[in-house]
């Protein structure tokens, strides 16, 4: 996954050429994915191909093209991620040593986010969840929201996205790792900088994509 906040800057992006009418439920399908974190429902139902893959298809709801983005970022930016350290999608397996390094670019990547983004930032002290599409437990969403509240009140730094992360999983086995990985890409100004690049690369592709 990419970072929320990245998402929901994808999302904003993207805002009025897919015609949103409901931003806030669009920025809610724009995180969703990822509450399976918490919530524990398994990866296919949220990221598979039951859920909705193209933000322009027809006779999506706005929390549905909200979603399809986040599925569409995971997509094309996935290559990006791998290609900062030579690593091959097939060697990624959750927790393990490539998926710290690829966690630890995206939370870089979201540091980076939100210099960019300014008062969108705001938007992730509002989002709720409208719908919970696999019946996902209200007090789970609930948490869910809290803790991108707690994340984005103000410009996070590793600390915050060390205690986000253990929210998700209390494994500091895995979680230090990526902190002590994202410190190591930030202070590197060339990896930083390639980092940089993996959002408006992401971003010209789906433009380029809707003018064909």
């Amino acid at each position: 996954m990419a970072m929320e906040l990245t998402h929901v800057r994808f999302a904003h992006d993207l805002k009025e050429v897919l015609q949103v009418q409901d931003e806030m439920a669009y920025y809610a399908g724009a995180i969703y994915p990822d509450s399976r974190y918490i919530s524990g429902i398994d990866r296919a139902k949220t990221h598979g191909a039951s859920s909705p893959q193209d933000p322009f298809a027809k006779e999506l709801s706005d929390f549905e093209k909200g979603w399809a983005t986040h599925l569409l970022y995971d997509r094309l930016g996935h290559p990006y991620y791998f290609a900062l350290d030579s690593y091959e999608e097939s060697e990624v397996a959750q927790g393990n040593h490539v998926w710290q390094f690829i966690s630890a670019a995206k939370v870089v990547e979201d540091m980076l986010s939100y210099k960019k983004v300014g008062e969108l930032a705001k938007v992730m002290f509002s989002i709720t969840f409208p719908v919970h599409p696999n019946d996902e437990d209200l007090a789970v969403m609930k948490r869910y929201s809290a803790i991108q509240k707690d994340l984005y009140q103000q410009e996070p730094g590793l600390n915050e996205y060390r205690n986000f992360w253990l929210e998700l999983s209390d494994d500091e086995t895995v979680i230090n790792p990526v902190i002590n990985h994202t410190k190591r890409l930030f202070d590197d100004e060339e990896m930083r900088e390639k980092i940089d690049a993996i959002y408006p690369s992401v971003l010209q592709e789906v433009m380029e994509m809707v003018n064909r």
